[in-house]
């Protein structure tokens, strides 16, 4: 299978598309998670060098990417999403960011850049991007991905997923053992319902796709205690759960980010 072939099997399908399209476009997201984690955030920021190359996969409209505004030297953000590149677009604009890259939905976009600008310091797929993508041989394919953006050795991943032992419950007891954490979970935005598929992990699932795509994990640990929506609306419970974070281990976090090495 040739690379461009590798990659769009390992998009999401066109209903889980379609489902993002409205949660973006409905303001959900915006609603739902108005800012970063502040944890994840540091973590973002100490391991980017100053006027480093970032490229955040799966970006959306936005919510971290925007942010290194005056800290990166490149910037780049890729999506599948035409709403949520419009709106990251839309925002880049107004903060008068005109060099950050906007990439999407095409993957052909993402080897374009690093042909033009080199392969990246370091890479996001935060909360979730990599869980939404339902088959584990598309997950595979989409890391290897991810590793070709990177410079060797000196490159960094930095991944996030949702905890198996503190998402979605009921939804894991009546999908039952046999999906192994593959779930489906329901939103209704404007009146409408949108199903999504949601792949739940534990810290062993994490470390081995990684692993099968050529990474070495350099750290895995849980992305905060509290729950991301919480995080993002309640700014004292941040700096509560910036403290809390350092003394969980990661299987009990709500959701759990690694470090990966190409």
């Amino acid at each position: 299978m040739g690379q461009h072939e590798e990659i769009r099997a390992a998009a999401p399908q066109d209903l889980t598309t379609q489902s993002y399209l409205l949660y973006f476009r409905s303001g959900h997201y915006d609603r739902r998670y108005p800012s970063p984690n502040l944890s994840t955030w540091r973590r973002m920021l100490a391991l980017l060098p100053p006027g480093g190359h970032v490229i955040d996969f799966g970006c959306g409209n936005g919510r971290y990417l925007l942010r290194l505004k005056g800290r990166a030297g490149v910037a780049a953000g890729f999506d599948i999403n035409p709403a949520a590149l419009e709106m990251l677009a839309a925002r880049a604009a107004e903060m008068g960011w005109s060099d950050l890259q906007v990439l999407g939905p095409e993957v052909a976009a993402l080897e374009a850049h690093v042909r033009a600008q080199g392969r990246a310091d370091l890479v996001l797929c935060l909360f979730g991007v990599l869980a939404h993508i339902d088959d584990r041989a598309a997950r595979i394919a989409t890391l290897r991905q991810m590793r070709r953006l990177l410079k060797p050795e000196t490159g960094r991943l930095l991944i996030s997923v949702p905890n198996k032992a503190r998402r979605f419950l009921r939804e894991q007891r009546a999908a039952g053992p046999a999906a192994q954490g593959l779930i489906r979970y329901t939103r209704t935005m404007e009146g409408t319902e949108v199903t999504l598929p949601y792949q739940l992990y534990d810290p062993d699932r994490l470390r081995a796709e990684l692993s099968e795509a050529g990474f070495r994990v350099d750290s895995l640990r849980a992305e905060s205690v509290l729950s991301e929506s919480l995080l993002t609306t309640h700014a004292p419970l941040r700096w509560i759960d910036s403290l809390l974070v350092r003394m969980c281990p990661a299987r009990l976090g709500y959701g759990l980010i690694a470090v990966a090495v190409p």
